[in-house]
């Protein structure tokens, strides 16, 4: 009985041991499959965050480029109406045209400019509001039917000093962004 004993236990235990190499080789699978696709996911996630990035700082490249164009275009609305305002023979009044409101390019400045043009774009504000003042309630000329301020009035060499100052600051941030 010994011997029938040894011979029926060695083919289940043949089979077992077939059996837990089987289970163990698909884990041993499964677990390497699992790694390779954590690391490829990984990398696609990588990927998405760099693309993200990218996008996000093309949003924004393109959102400064509009807010500096626009305050281009109201700098130069500026100079324009301090060339009038300091022209004794000018014979008709200066047409604005239809731009932003000085406040709502402010915040705008506060969201997406670049510091250097912050500070510049708050300088301007503040020598524009002082000539508008001095047109209003200041020393101005009058002659006759016109009146102007001298091209040497403090107020009118501020502005046109600042906005010298903030094109300059404009064209530095606009190359930064390139």
């Amino acid at each position: 009985m010994a011997a029938t004993e040894v011979a029926l236990w060695v083919p289940l235990a043949s089979g077992a041991l077939g059996i837990l190499g089987a289970l163990a080789g698909t884990g041993i699978t499964q677990r390497a499959t699992r790694k390779r696709e954590d690391r490829r996911w990984e990398r696609e996630r990588e990927l998405d965050r760099v693309r993200h990035e990218q996008d996000r700082l093309a949003r924004q490249r393109e959102r400064r480029a509009a807010l500096y164009v626009d305050l281009a275009e109201c700098i130069q609305s500026e100079r324009s109406m301090l060339e009038a305002v300091t022209d004794e023979y000018a014979s008709r009044p200066v047409e604005v045209p239809d731009l932003q409101h000085p406040d709502r390019l402010t915040a705008r400045v506060k969201l997406y400019a670049a510091p250097q043009v912050d500070a510049s774009w708050a300088t301007f504000v503040r020598s524009m509001d002082r000539v508008r003042w001095e047109w209003t309630e200041g020393d101005v000329n009058y002659n006759g039917s016109q009146t102007w301020l001298d091209v040497d009035n403090p107020a009118v060499v501020e502005l046109d000093k600042t906005i010298n100052e903030m094109q300059s600051a404009l064209r530095v941030a606009i190359d930064e962004d390139a």
